[in-house]
């Protein structure tokens, strides 16, 4: 396994539903911070309810859905301004139970699973489609890939399954992140 040294660490603010248990947040964005560490960068997560300062990135994950669209729930969202990344994701809490309800296939039946082991597959499939959202906000871009973290459409394995390497971004779009990155924390510490 490559370790890269951490480039850059970055403060961003975590608003979730009060209904969505915390150590669940606290697996989900771990998930993600284990995602984005082989790109070099770290996140800080400032949690607490809104309203945060203006500019700051915001994720909430909440119960708000979106309906099916070419075949897949949409697990999160970032609004565009043309091609300019807004400052909030969002992540459907909502949609992923219904993805999880719909694969018990892969995941085992919910009622008879522990609440732990849900938990953990809800977290890692949050975690991940926040890392997926977060790779749209670095790149400033809507497009998607055929593979890797900015493949557009998942299956019920990659989202909840333990192999993470599906969520790997790939060189360019590495050295692209670490470039915006890097000049942000130059102009940042002026």
């Amino acid at each position: 396994m490559l370790i890269t040294a951490i480039a850059v660490a970055l403060t961003i603010n975590v608003s979730a539903a009060s209904d969505i248990p915390s150590t669940l947040v606290t697996r989900a964005l771990d998930e993600t911070n284990s995602i984005w560490r082989a790109v070099g960068v770290e996140f800080v997560w400032r949690r607490g309810p809104a309203p945060y300062a203006a500019g700051a990135l915001t994720v909430v994950i909440g119960h708000d859905q979106r309906p099916v669209r070419e075949g897949a729930l949409a697990l999160g969202w970032i609004y565009f301004d043309a091609t300019t990344p807004g400052q909030r994701l969002y992540i459907s809490y909502a949609n992923v139970l219904q993805l999880m309800r719909e694969s018990t296939g892969v995941t085992g039946p919910q009622d008879r699973m522990p609440l732990f082991e849900r938990e953990v597959l809800m977290a890692r499939a949050i975690g991940r489609a926040l890392a997926h959202e977060l790779g749209h906000y670095f790149l400033a871009s809507k497009e998607h890939t055929k593979n890797g973290l900015m493949k557009a459409h998942r299956t019920a394995v990659e989202f909840f399954g333990p192999d993470e390497r599906p969520f790997k971004l790939d060189g360019a779009q590495r050295s692209l992140i670490t470039a915006r990155l890097s000049q942000e924390a130059v102009v940042v510490s002026r």
